[in-house]
């Protein structure tokens, strides 16, 4: 296994929390419609995003579609926003069922995007998604073990001996030794590591940790930033696909 790519994760992770001050983003508006812009100039695009507690849906180039029916079936008014029978539909409240969340691909995960999240960068085989105002980031990321060497009966070895294995690259890479916990979620199970307010590698914050180690793959799932109120656990076991 390559000791670098748990640190790689990590470290990109640090690096764009690094940038992780208050985004809050404004609308624009050109002749050709409205975008939502980052104050680090990146833009909404590809779907349903919320914004200010409200659904809007944008398209590949990032406008807003307004007083129209979106791609997927559901209506937005004009401003934007989406609706069912006239009723803007707002982020918490009582609503219908949202539209089909967008996915995330990284390797072999599939994660839908959870409410109030969208894709933030994509680079090196890591895929990073973010809230609204950039307080909380998810991090996914994959590798395979099929070029590492390893033969069938290691990788057997290796599944095996998972916890063992996964706790010891965690504590190596993070500097903090911590028991992980064995979750069932979404037919799966999962490594999990809390290291509350710790301070992994300086990313500020919380941090919360899911790794999966399999015979072909290593998968990992961060969560960083402000956590309180975010139920991880119950994204996991919901949004993984």
């Amino acid at each position: 296994m390559k000791k670098t790519f748990m640190t790689a994760i990590l470290a990109g992770l640090m690096a764009v929390s690094m940038s992780m001050t208050a985004f809050a983003g404004q609308w624009q508006q050109d002749a050709k419609g409205w975008w939502y812009q980052n104050d680090d100039k990146t833009y909404l695009k590809d779907g349903w995003k919320w914004v200010d507690g409200k659904c809007y849906y944008f398209t590949s180039d990032g406008y807003c579609l307004t007083g129209t029916q979106t791609p997927d079936g559901y209506t937005v008014d004009a401003s934007g926003a989406w609706v069912v029978d006239g009723v803007v539909q707002t982020q918490g409240g009582e609503a219908a069922a949202a539209p089909e969340q967008s996915t995330v691909t990284a390797g072999g995960l599939t994660l839908a995007i959870p409410n109030g999240f969208s894709k933030y960068s994509e680079e090196d085989g890591f895929v990073y998604l973010a809230n609204s105002d950039t307080t909380a980031m998810i991090a996914l990321a994959s590798e395979s073990l099929a070029d590492l060497g390893f033969s069938a009966e290691e990788l057997r070895m290796l599944t095996a001996l998972s916890d063992y294995i996964l706790d010891g690259a965690m504590k190596e890479n993070t500097g903090v030794e911590i028991t992980g916990t064995n979750l069932q979620l979404a037919n799966r199970t999962w490594r999990f590591y809390d290291y509350g307010y710790n301070p992994v590698l300086e990313i500020p914050g919380q941090t919360q940790v899911y790794a999966r180690l399999t015979e072909s793959h290593l998968y990992m799932i961060f969560f960083t930033g402000e956590l309180s109120g975010m139920d991880t656990t119950s994204i996991m076991q919901n949004n993984l696909r």
